[in-house]
């Protein structure tokens, strides 16, 4: 039967939410789809895909020609904390019945959003496997608590770096369940970056911008501070106007806080600016070589501190939501991006630099790893996960049973007349004795002891005495080796074990 199981074709299910984790999970669903032979693929696609305020994004995993088995409406509007609950709350509802209509041996859900979460709830409820992809990682928003709730659910991991398979290991998952593969949208980005760049720039930003000459803008809200980012937008989007060059913006992602940062830039309106070119959506392949040839990226998307990265484009991240993330020299972080002058600072500093590329987060070989991964699972393994917990010292917190319990221990007599066995306290008083005669023979005698032991221990129970071993007093010699003694003319040989 384990057989049979491990020969059919492994049943994957992809599930999407929004832009950005669709650039994560093409590639790999690309790598499972080019391997008909040992993968059926089923797409499902919930949240701001299926919004026309954020693009009606899933229509690019169309025109990637993928089949979508399932569209789920699970974004309830209004973009503030209780809109985000009860967006988690509708897929809830609704997840259960697609999932059983696909029976997937196996969900892959990407990062740390709040439908990520309620996917990775669902399933493991479901008892479906769950493949996480960037578990481990540390950002510095509640991203991070979400992350690591779909870490605890998951049962195996993919990581981008060392650190993360690091902090995995350290939040006690099982290492042989964890896979060290690099970020999928690597193995694109790195191809795509010498592409036909110049007509992309024309597209997006007009005929007359050349490379290095326009900004990219794209800053989302902080939801553990929304007051807070809402005001940094605004001191954004003032140094912006300020600084006065080409700027590519991008609208912010639907979490709490959105819908305000929308009004800002309306009020100031960047949508009809001579300068601004705001849109909601582009294309990963267009969007990675527009930020390769910036002048610089400004805002606090997590692609300014991980894909920028690999071109070496500059980078100035405002505020907290990526702090924590491993980053490049690129990188400038303005923490406190609370003056309209600090950001225009920051701005002068970084535009036009260039500076190394670098691989921390892949090498553009992820999808291999992932696919070869894919294709070792067992599904005879248990379902139930195991965590790997360190060592712990024992409590040392007292309890009252403890502490009104005589600590003992059973003292027993070989004697060649009688079998005598106590219960014997720490301070040598004897609580209870028992005596009996001899028997006759060597198996009466062993029978015996063993039922006066077994009566002595289990009315220390009843006496409030803690056993905590025993001692044997023979008159024979012991053989220390076997454990053996004997005994002059009564017992011909008693093993003490």
């Amino acid at each position: 039967m384990d057989k049979n199981v491990n020969q059919r074709k492994l049943r994957v299910c992809v599930a999407t939410c929004n832009r950005a984790d669709y650039s994560k999970l093409a590639p790999i669903m690309f790598g499972i789809k080019a391997e008909p032979d040992h993968f059926e693929l089923s797409v499902v696609v919930i949240g701001s895909h299926l919004i026309d305020d954020y693009g009606n994004t899933y229509r690019m995993i169309e025109q990637d020609d993928f089949d979508i088995q399932a569209r789920l409406h699970t974004i309830v509007r209004g973009e503030d904390e209780a809109a985000m609950v009860e967006s988690v709350g509708l897929a809830l509802v609704k997840l259960p019945d697609v999932l059983n209509r696909l029976n997937p041996d196996i969900i892959i859900v990407h990062g740390d959003r709040f439908d990520a979460l309620a996917l990775a709830t669902t399933a493991a409820l479901m008892n479906i496997r769950i493949l996480h992809i960037e578990g481990g990682e540390v950002s510095g928003t509640i991203d991070d608590s979400i992350r690591h709730s779909i870490t605890k659910l998951a049962h195996y991991h993919v990581c981008c770096t060392r650190s993360a398979e690091q902090h995995l290991i350290a939040m006690c998952e099982d290492h042989d369940r964890i896979l060290l593969a690099g970020c999928p949208s690597y193995d694109k980005l790195l191809s795509v970056k010498n592409k036909d760049y110049m007509s992309v720039i024309r597209i997006w930003l007009g005929d007359d911008v050349k490379p290095g000459e326009y900004i990219v803008a794209l800053q989302h809200p902080v939801t553990t501070d929304i007051k807070h980012s809402i005001k940094m937008f605004e001191f954004t989007l003032d140094a912006l106007l300020s600084f006065n060059k080409r700027t590519l913006i991008l609208f912010p992602n639907i979490d709490a806080g959105s819908k305000e940062m929308v009004r800002v830039m309306r009020k100031k309106g960047i949508e009809h600016h001579p300068n601004f070119r705001a849109v909601k959506h582009v294309p990963f392949e267009q969007f990675i070589q527009l930020v390769a040839h910036a002048g610089c990226m400004i805002g606090n998307s997590s692609c300014g501190v991980r894909e920028a990265g690999a071109f070496g484009t500059p980078v100035i991240n405002l505020g907290t939501r990526q702090t924590g993330r491993e980053t490049g020299e690129n990188v400038l972080h303005v923490r406190d991006a609370d003056t309209q002058n600090k950001i225009i600072h920051a701005i002068q500093l970084q535009f036009g630099k260039r500076y190394p590329c670098s691989k921390i987060y892949g090498d553009g070989n992820a999808v291999p790893r992932i696919v070869k991964f894919l294709k070792s699972l067992n599904l005879a393994e248990p379902l139930q996960k195991k965590f790997c917990f360190p060592p712990v010292k024992e409590s040392i917190s007292q309890d009252i049973d403890h502490i009104l319990e005589t600590l003992s221990a059973l003292a027993v007599d070989l004697g060649g007349t009688n079998l005598r066995i106590a219960i014997v306290s720490m301070k040598g008083e004897i609580i209870k004795k028992y005596v009996q005669p001899n028997p006759k023979t060597y198996e009466e005698r062993m029978e015996l002891i063993l039922k006066m032991c077994i009566e002595a221990a289990t009315e220390a129970v009843s006496l409030n005495c803690r056993i905590l071993g025993v001692g044997i007093s023979t008159g024979g010699r012991v053989n220390p080796r076997k454990w053996i003694t004997s005994f002059y003319k009564t017992y011909p040989r008693v093993e003490l074990c």
